[in-house]
């Protein structure tokens, strides 16, 4: 039968899912680009900078470098140094709330601050773009603290089984083979010189650009961007070819592992498409829909209705330039006669391979997503991180909607295909994790 779940949406008439505000752009000669939405709702101002480097472009004896570089850049530069996390704590000093992330593709530090302290923030940002302080007491400060991030990771039964079966996920030589994190022997020997080089490679103005939401004029943001970042002269030699793996050439061969937990993990390991393929959006709703939404057809089945199950947990990244291995993590109970888990699983998929999935699902599912990114443009920092993401995706911010239009064309013959091709029972690996005391 066609699967009909009803997904609950609030009744409230939307004409415009755009962003209900004037956005403007401009490119520096040096290659970096501002983008400014000028929402003048709030007094508050997030600014963002976006760097297009992650732990993909680290090699064999800097794994963990990109992350490490995330701690590096609060420490100081030569115009703001001192003692501690002097960018933490001179940007508190302008009532900002500040933090920065980095994923396998990108790098983003952000604030939120008043409007009348941002030239300040300007002027911070450009002086660690080019004059970040990497001297040998800095290096040793921040291994220290990501090493005590990697050890409180494995005190962690999750986060040290998902560290643990990472390594297999991915062959030599594919830009996701090491964890974002890296390893603690490799980043206990960086040299300072391996940190200047790796800062000079990919923290230049052409290789970023800046996000700016709130209450400023965009005139003059691009007037303190250019008095600010203008002289930076160094600039990275880009090049935008891109490498992409065959998304079926690896699927791990690891069919079991222990944890010193008392529950029992069926691990679901499926190739995922990269960003903007074919396949990807079909990919990425057929995913939700089955089993990352709260409502999705496996957590009614597995956990709502069917009790077999703790919960499924995601393990997915629905933002990778290249393709990789989504993972879905169905935790249950450690007993005898979890096999029909497996089943109810493979019956589900079946069905939709079989039988197709009923479109009215996949319109409450689109109708869902449209309220909810309504409501976040009254955000600052969610219009920044739209605009952000679809710059660094689709190198061009004007595209913050594409995914969601694309959704809403998609049809449920063409998400059965997608089921054929990735969700297959008979093509994905199924890792059975299991307690260490059995």
């Amino acid at each position: 039968m066609k699967h009909i779940i009803l997904f609950v949406f609030l009744s409230i008439s939307f004409t415009n899912f755009a962003i209900d505000f004037p956005i403007k752009s401009i490119i520096l000669p040096n290659g970096l680009k501002v983008i400014v939405c000028e929402k003048s709702t709030s007094p508050m101002v997030q600014m963002e900078v976006w760097y297009r480097v992650g732990s993909k472009d680290e090699w064999d004896g800097i794994r963990g470098m990109a992350h490490m570089f995330e701690h590096m850049m609060f420490r100081g530069s030569k115009k703001y140094h001192g003692e501690g996390d002097v960018y933490i704590h001179e940007m508190e000093k302008l009532g900002a709330q500040i933090n920065a992330y980095t994923t396998f593709d990108r790098t983003v530090y952000w604030q939120e601050l008043p409007k009348e302290n941002i030239e300040k923030v300007f002027d911070m940002e450009a002086d660690r773009m080019e004059n970040l302080i990497l001297d040998q007491k800095v290096l040793d400060t921040e291994r220290e603290v990501v090493g005590e991030e990697l050890r409180l990771g494995e005190n962690n039964w999750y986060n040290k089984m998902s560290s643990n079966r990472y390594k297999y996920l991915y062959p030599d030589g594919h830009p996701y083979k090491v964890d974002v994190i890296g390893f603690l022997e490799e980043i206990t020997k960086f040299t300072t010189q391996q940190c200047q080089d790796f800062y000079n490679k990919y923290y230049s103005p052409n290789n970023a650009y800046i996000v700016i939401v709130g209450d400023v004029k965009a005139e003059d943001m691009f007037a303190m961007a250019a008095k600010y970042f203008g002289p930076i002269k160094k600039q990275l030699p880009l090049n935008l070819k891109k490498v992409e793996p065959d998304v079926f050439s690896f699927i791990p061969s690891i069919e079991e592992m222990q944890i010193d937990y008392p529950v029992q993990i069926y691990s679901y390991l499926i190739p995922a498409p990269a960003f903007g393929t074919t396949d990807y959006y079909a990919f990425n709703l057929l995913r939700d829909l089955l089993f990352t939404n709260s409502n999705s057809i496996l957590n009614n089945s597995l956990v709502e209705k069917g009790n077999m199950a703790y919960q499924i947990v995601p393990q997915s990244d629905d933002s990778r330039l290249y393709s990789n291995v989504a993972t879905f993590d169905v935790v249950m109970q450690a007993q005898m006669g979890n096999a029909k888990v497996k089943k109810m699983v493979s019956k589900e998929i079946y069905d939709i391979i079989n039988e197709g999935i009923d479109q009215e699902l996949i319109d409450n599912y689109v109708k869902n997503l449209e309220v909810a990114q309504t409501f976040q443009n009254y955000s600052n920092q969610a219009i920044a991180d739209k605009l952000g993401f679809s710059e660094y995706y689709f190198m061009d911010y004007k595209k913050y909607n594409y995914v969601l239009e694309y959704y809403k064309t998609l049809k449920a013959e063409q998400l059965t295909e997608v089921c054929k091709k990735y969700f297959n029972p008979e093509n994905i690996k199924v890792l059975n994790i299991k307690p260490s005391m059995e």
